[in-house]
């Protein structure tokens, strides 16, 4: 027996995982199925590439700007409850798309404010899931508990890209059923969780405010952590601004959803593979090194696709480019948070995971709630090479950024965490 399968095994084994896998499994495939599918209803209703990017620009804003204040409010109740309530409301928003979608009643204003609200609610609650992690999993584990997550998650976006984009085909409103009917099982599944109420809900408590402040000022006062978040935000925001240029490029060009699916599945099929490699290298190789050779990796992986859709490229040998050099970006991204967000989350106290969680995510990904709306008004101008060039730049930016901190290049392996400081 190896220590990798027992270890996994220990999860298992652990009080409340089965449960709380199950709720977060069902969660992620309701997220992951719906994607594309809310893509390709904004696209649909409005017959505009800029309007369908600012549907996912409006939905991210609201999640993010929900989620400033989720984090406090996750640490202050039980996160058990607050599962089950997210779940509820995924129920209701998406399986009200489902319902307008079929009775042809589904407008773009409509779409958007349901998928803004539905997101505000996701962005508040969204964090109780990782958060009640921290307390099921030991500190060393951790690592390797995120490996296995992102290689769920991996999986899950593997079948959920190209199966939504096939249930859209069969007809409009079904991938939003099918999402409304896995949220619903997530929230049996959280049913079942036992959590200890008091971790939870104490009895003496700080108040909402010193409790939002204490997160917020945990993080900001960790110059590693500000690196990292400056870092993070400008390489989602050219990453994510990558996935919606050629989503959007591809709508233009009337691609079948099936093979605009494939794309995303491309890249999920990379990170199950990444997954593995870093459950393997989660406590072998120094952190600070390999984060690193990931951001420089990411840099080379999207550098060929300025050579896509160009006048002497034909449209199939265009999409194979693109299609081979986006699915290797997805090998590093399961190893940057097994080494980087473990080392961060197993620093930080169990009591303040929600806090800290959104103290890192909302700065990070600030900037990619922008990558649709600046994908869906660049092409236009630019083209596609032209735009992919512009996040190609940004992707630059921050490998500088972390290549020149030498908090992020002096992380040790997983081994050295319990001496090593933030």
């Amino acid at each position: 027996m190896t220590e990798t399968s027992a270890v996994r095994r220990s999860f298992w084994r652990a009080p409340n995982y089965a449960a709380w896998f199950t709720a977060d499994t069902a969660s992620a495939a309701g997220g992951s199925l719906r994607a594309l599918a809310v893509s390709l209803a904004g696209y649909a209703v409005s017959g505009s590439t800029a309007a369908a990017g600012w549907l996912g620009t409006a939905a991210l804003i609201a999640q993010q700007v929900a989620s400033v204040f989720g984090g406090t409010f996750v640490d202050r109740h039980e996160r058990r409850t607050l599962i089950v309530v997210n779940a509820a409301v995924g129920v209701c928003t998406w399986g009200s798309v489902a319902a307008l979608f079929a009775a042809r009643m589904l407008t773009y204003p409509l779409l958007l404010v349901i998928a803004t609200l539905g997101s505000a609610v996701s962005g508040f609650l969204g964090s109780a899931t990782d958060a009640m992690l921290r307390s099921i999993i030991g500190v060393r584990d951790y690592p390797k508990a995120l490996s296995l997550n992102r290689g769920r998650d991996a999986t899950i976006n593997i079948a959920g890209n190209p199966v939504g984009g096939f249930l859209y085909g069969v007809a409009p409103w079904l991938p939003f059923l099918v999402t409304a009917c896995l949220y619903a099982l997530s929230g049996a599944a959280a049913r079942r969780i036992r959590a200890p109420r008091k971790a939870h809900a104490p009895t003496a408590r700080p108040s909402f405010f010193g409790d939002f402040v204490s997160g917020w000022s945990w993080s900001l006062h960790k110059p590693l952590l500000v690196t990292v978040m400056i870092a993070a935000a400008v390489l989602n925001y050219g990453v994510n601004g990558v996935e919606y240029a050629i989503q959007l490029h591809l709508m233009q060009l009337n691609t079948s959803a099936t093979l605009i699916g494939a794309i995303g599945s491309g890249i999920a099929a990379t990170m199950l593979v990444g997954a593995f490699a870093a459950a393997r290298l989660s406590d072998r190789v120094p952190v600070g090194g390999c984060i690193c050779v990931s951001f420089v990796f990411l840099c080379v992986c999207v550098a060929p696709m300025l050579l896509a859709y160009g006048p002497s490229v034909s449209r199939g040998a265009s999409y194979a480019l693109v299609f081979v050099a986006n699915a290797v970006m997805g090998l590093p991204f399961p190893i940057i948070d097994a080494l980087l967000l473990g080392f961060v989350y197993a620093k930080a106290p169990t009591s303040m995971q929600g806090r800290i969680a959104v103290s890192l995510t909302v700065p990070a990904q600030a900037l990619s709630a922008f990558s649709s709306a600046s994908a869906g008004a660049l092409l236009p101008v630019l083209g596609f090479r032209g735009t992919i060039a512009v996040f190609l730049a940004t992707l630059a930016l921050s490998t500088v950024m972390v290549l020149c901190s030498a908090r992020i290049r002096r992380i040790p392996r997983a081994d050295g965490w319990d001496t090593a400081e933030l």
